[in-house]
């Protein structure tokens, strides 16, 4: 299945200020709900693909140091 790239808003606030984290949480919020509507329609459970995201996210920044 082809899919098209999401598209995220870059930060308008400095790195290391609350407005920054929340700005970054709200951006990828509907992209989060958006995966785990994609999960459930095609069958896994909701909270099973919620928890494999939370893996996910968890491990990304260590794959990402030994890429």
């Amino acid at each position: 299945m082809l899919m098209r790239e999401p598209t995220i808003e870059g930060p308008t606030s400095p790195k290391g200020r609350p407005a920054y984290d929340r700005e970054c949480r709200e951006v990828l919020r509907p992209h989060l709900e958006a995966l785990i509507e994609l999960a459930t329609k095609a069958g896994w459970d909701c909270t099973t693909a919620a928890y494999m995201l939370m893996y996910l996210a968890a491990t990304a920044p260590k794959q990402a140091a030994t890429a």
